[in-house]
């Protein structure tokens, strides 16, 4: 290709992942962790100290915490200037300095394999480009890497960098294990060149060129506040000896869920995660070209990135950068490779498809950066974001300032997802319960317990007296908060009593006779209390302001006005699959299954995902409709990364089928995946006796008896208290003429009936 040619597409590729990279950034801060890097960073400026103890929660005062410093003054330092909109548009400039930096330093120069897969890969780096610490990481990840890559490749490199970068990695986020690690991969990386002749001389020249900077860059990573600290934290946070943080609040330490059924998602120009597949398609092919080259340490360092990438949404970020520096360079040398090989092409076939090549991409980029400022994306992508600077409408602020407005006295609870904007927004006066950081493995597993819990409950009454706790701050939002509150038992508690509500948040105060006062002003009922819009709303903010609106009148099954809410909601953004999902389940309760299942498929039409297909499936069901359903749940199964209950369900629908065989694999599946057998928790329980159930039905439709009434006492054994377990074992017991067993059961049945009576 002629290099005029090359470079002008270069150019024209380059310009566009740049702003596409720049705007996937420009949207509503929203990350959870956010505030206490803030409050954090806060307490850097104000005390001109370094804290070494929980100095954000009540309930771990003065507990042991050691947390890299100046990412948290870095972030609160813009906050405090330019607040959240200064944070957006420093996210912008990260973003649009990495996507520059991967593209300055490519290997080869003018590399448009890597600018084609920079553009690929803008969803999974934005999604690490957050205002919070981990944003150093992808930055310091990407530049370390590129050196050493281009030393590697025998390019022109600045080693000198790795000290540098190292020593302020280890004081700006706890991933620079990550730095360490790609130390050690180089050396690896060039140690397996050793055994080949022809590599050997180069690689020694390299590694013994290369060594004492990797040595510096190493050491540095000693000069912290805390020394050797530093590393064990690093160690602990990143799982190696155990996660101070409970892993069943982070969502991306989930994995991807991966099937054959997600490959035509590829092809969809408007789903952004599609991206990850292509990437992963990219690495594989590169991990193919370097085996054959006999470049191990290549291999499998992009083997590694893959698993990881897989294992943990976390890393998807520093694998794609894996992808772009790594494969980028692979991938290109293989297309050096082959292009003498089609002589017959050259002179005008390969010219034309690298500009269709570039032309789609430009298209691609654009369709996605049209779908980002219009908000469609965040719409669609069930975000908490929408494009612009500032904050997001999922944090309760107007709860936050009633709170200090009316000088309520005592400790706020507020769960996880809370934390870290309660330490910004109400700290240090309000201290918060529990935060991101996760300090108390004691306080995780009491607020789990507390979220589980009615408030009125003697475990809810015994905390509250020991930790001195006065208030309670709920997120309503319909992502990451309504979900795990219980509204109509928080709202109709005896011990507690609502005194605000809006439409992403609620707040109530325990009822003792100091606080009569607050209670006699401000006591509110829920089920008529009006959700307020708020003045001169923007589209955005009605239309979030509807949805939510919606979602918390049906938690307070004021269902004629959430359908309201909802349907004026589609009217300002007919394109969001979850309020369509909402409607779906509203109408299922209502018994309404023909409009229930017309908006499950029309949320399942703007955007495919496990829940959508989830409640299609058990709505089949129902309707005695078991091979669409088994159809339906399959897809399910294919798009989450937590699918006990579907693997459950679509066994039950097997059974409904007389597929015994394959409803106990599913059933295997589900136990898998699903509670450990540790947990004695009530839902542990009956899921461990549902699948029991379900495996004695397997065993009676194979006809064998014996096994099935062993494995319905083993239902009746973790749910003691089911009469309908009972009287199934009995009927077994009686089909198999084995009439002890049949009566013992029966009488146990006919007791809990009359408990139940009583």
């Amino acid at each position: 290709m002629n290099q005029n040619l090359r470079r002008l597409l270069w150019l024209l590729l380059a310009l566009i992942a740049v702003v596409y990279a720049a705007l996937a950034c420009l949207h509503t801060i929203a990350d959870f962790d956010t505030g206490w890097h803030l409050a954090t960073g806060r307490y850097h400026f104000q005390h001109h100290a370094i804290p070494s103890t929980d100095v954000l929660s009540y309930t771990s005062a003065g507990a042991p915490w050691l947390y890299p410093p100046f990412a948290g003054a870095i972030l609160y330092a813009v906050f405090h200037a330019f607040g959240y909109s200064g944070l957006t548009w420093f996210c912008v400039g990260a973003s649009a300095l990495l996507a520059l930096c991967l593209l300055w330093r490519a290997v080869p120069a003018w590399s448009l394999t890597c600018a084609a897969l920079l553009v690929i890969a803008v969803p999974s780096l934005a999604y690490r480009l957050t205002p919070r610490a981990d944003l150093f990481t992808t930055l310091f990840f990407a530049i370390v890497l590129s050196e050493l890559w281009r030393f590697h490749r025998k390019r022109s490199a600045r080693l000198w960098l790795l000290p540098i970068i190292m020593f302020l990695w280890v004081n700006l986020h706890p991933g620079f294990i990550a730095g360490i690690g790609l130390l050690i991969a180089y050396l690896l990386l060039e140690t397996l060149e050793l055994p080949f002749s022809g590599l050997r001389q180069e690689a020694s020249h390299r590694i013994a060129k290369a060594w004492p900077w990797l040595a510096a860059g190493a050491a540095a990573t000693l000069l912290n506040p805390f020394g050797v600290g530093a590393l064990q934290q690093a160690l602990s946070l990143a799982g190696a000896s155990g996660s101070q943080t409970p892993a069943r609040f982070i969502g991306e330490l989930s994995s991807a869920p991966l099937s054959w059924h997600l490959i035509p998602q590829a092809f969809h120009l408007r789903n952004p995660d599609s991206g990850f597949l292509w990437l992963l398609a990219a690495s594989a092919a590169a991990l193919l070209f370097a085996l054959r080259r006999r470049e191990f340490g290549a291999a499998l360092l992009l083997g590694l990135a893959m698993a990881a990438a897989v294992q943990k949404l976390r890393y998807q970020g520093l694998f794609a950068i894996i992808v772009i520096v790594v494969a980028g360079t692979l991938l290109s040398e293989a297309f050096a490779e082959l292009a003498p090989r089609l002589r017959s092409w050259r002179s005008a076939t390969l010219p034309c498809a690298a500009v269709a090549l570039v032309g789609f991409l430009c298209i691609l980029a654009t369709l996605r950066i049209s779908d980002l400022a219009s908000s469609r994306y965040f719409v669609v992508s069930s975000s908490t974001s929408s494009f612009g600077p500032g904050e997001s409408w999922w944090f309760p602020e107007r709860a936050a300032a009633f709170i200090e407005r009316e000088k309520l006295p005592g400790n706020i609870f507020q769960p996880y997802n809370l934390g870290g904007f309660a330490a910004l927004r109400l700290g240090p006066h309000y201290l918060d319960y529990i935060d991101g950081r996760g300090v108390s493995a004691e306080v995780s597993a009491e607020e789990q317990l507390l979220a589980s819990q009615s408030p009125d409950s003697g475990f809810w009454q015994q905390v509250a007296d020991r930790r001195n706790i006065n208030i309670i701050l709920l997120s309503l939002a319909r992502y990451a908060g309504l979900g795990g509150v219980d509204l109509n038992a928080y709202c109709g508690a005896s011990t507690w009593r609502p005194i605000y509500l809006d439409e992403v948040s609620l707040v109530l105060i325990r009822r003792t006779a100091q606080n009569q006062p607050w209670l006699d002003r401000l006591a509110l009922n829920c089920q008529s209390a009006q959700l307020t819009p708020p003045p001169n709303p923007s589209k955005a903010e009605s239309y979030n302001f509807l949805a939510n609106s919606g979602a918390v009148l049906y938690a307070l099954s004021r269902d004629a006005e959430a359908e309201a809410a909802w349907h004026k909601a589609l009217d300002l953004e007919p394109d969001d699959p979850n309020v369509h999902l909402f409607l779906a389940q509203l109408y299922q309760q209502q018994q309404n299954p023909a409009d229930a299942e017309r908006e499950f498929r029309a949320a399942l039409s703007r955007r495919e995902s496990a829940a959508a297909w989830y409640g299609l499936g058990r709505l089949l069901a129902m309707q005695h409709r078991y091979p669409e359903a088994e159809r339906a749940i399959a897809n399910s199964i294919a798009l989450t990364s937590t699918p006990a209950n579907q693997y459950k369900a679509l066994a039950q629908v097997q059974l409904r089928l007389n597929k015994p065989a394959q409803a106990l694999d599913n059933l295997l599946a589900a136990e898998h995946v699903g509670p450990p057998s540790s947990d004695s928790s009530p839902s542990a329980c009956e899921f461990r006796a549902q699948l029991a159930e379900g495996r004695a039905e397997a065993a009676r439709q194979s006809g064998d008896l014996r096994r099935a009434i062993e494995l319905q006492q083993e239902a009746t054994r973790q749910t003691p208290q089911s009469a309908s377990r009972w009287r199934k074992l009995a009927d077994l017991a009686t089909s198999a003429n084995q009439p002890d067993i049949a009566a013992d059961a029966t009488r146990h049945a006919q007791s809990l009936d009359a408990a139940a009576q009583r």
